[in-house]
């Protein structure tokens, strides 16, 4: 592996669940744009040029092109390359259009330094799960084995594994197994980051860490049986990349995101 290289950051946010007008989607939840913002304006300010922010899908609650388009509104307030992936709420190919014609990737590959950082579609039609598709499942393994000098990361909307939740883990990525069998068989890949459940999680697979991400909206109660919010206040993670293939990652929570409805 190379090595003559900088220290790469990288920061992760996910599930805005934006609305067809800025607001609440349904009773009890806050505005999901002005949380957006919040998170936005936290991340700025704390990080003045981050390398890369992923967007790790669920984009809008409502997929349709004006409400991308007033997302792309908020994220220019970023200064930094974005790449975006699909979630189950979202239109993959309204949502993929919007950010392409606007400069940004989504799904695809970016090499940062001597780290290659991969989006993996598991958006799946008419299903709250994900899959990633036979397609899907090739690209990556090209992707990898045409970079055999690059440590990985992996982004995917779907969590990969489950995630101690029941009414979650119903609705993770279907073929889960499959996509870590095939990132095993490559001593390169480092981590794999997802969104979907609204929480923090950190669990090594082998030598591969499994990282899940909170919501800019409202969290999910860790653990529960059923669909359960948690009052924690909206987040993201930062990862730092290092030329070793190490890596150091943190949640950040963002002050007054606290829901005022779930306040105790």
């Amino acid at each position: 592996m190379a090595t003559k290289q900088s220290d790469i950051t990288v920061i992760q946010i996910t599930d805005m669940h934006l609305g067809r007008t800025p607001g609440p989607i349904r009773s009890g939840y806050p505005d999901s744009d002005a949380q957006l913002a919040a998170v936005l304006e936290d991340l700025t300010r704390q990080h003045d040029a981050p390398d890369l922010v992923l967007v790790t899908g669920d984009l809008a609650e409502d997929p349709e092109t004006p409400v991308y388009e007033r997302l792309l509104g908020h994220l220019s307030a970023i200064p930094a390359p974005i790449v975006a992936l699909a979630g189950n709420h979202d239109d993959h190919a309204i949502a993929r259009r919007s950010f392409i014609d606007a400069g940004h990737g989504f799904d695809g590959e970016r090499v940062l330094g001597n780290w290659l950082i991969i989006g993996l579609d598991s958006s799946w039609s008419g299903h709250a799960g994900g899959l990633a598709s036979a397609t899907e499942l090739q690209r990556i393994e090209d992707a990898i084995s045409r970079h055999p000098e690059h440590w990985v990361l992996v982004a995917v909307h779907h969590p990969v594994v489950s995630v101690g939740s029941l009414w979650l883990d119903r609705i993770g990525l279907s073929n889960g197994g499959e996509l870590l069998a095939l990132l095993e068989q490559h001593r390169q890949v480092r981590a794999c980051v997802f969104g979907h459940i609204h929480q923090a999680f950190d669990r090594m697979h082998g030598s591969i860490r499994l990282l899940g991400c909170p919501s800019t909206l409202v969290q999910f109660q860790p653990g529960s049986l059923l669909f359960a919010l948690d009052p924690a206040e909206a987040g993201y993670r930062i990862l730092r990349l290092y030329p070793d293939g190490g890596l150091d990652t943190t949640v950040r929570r963002v002050p007054g995101t606290r829901p005022a409805a779930l306040a105790e």
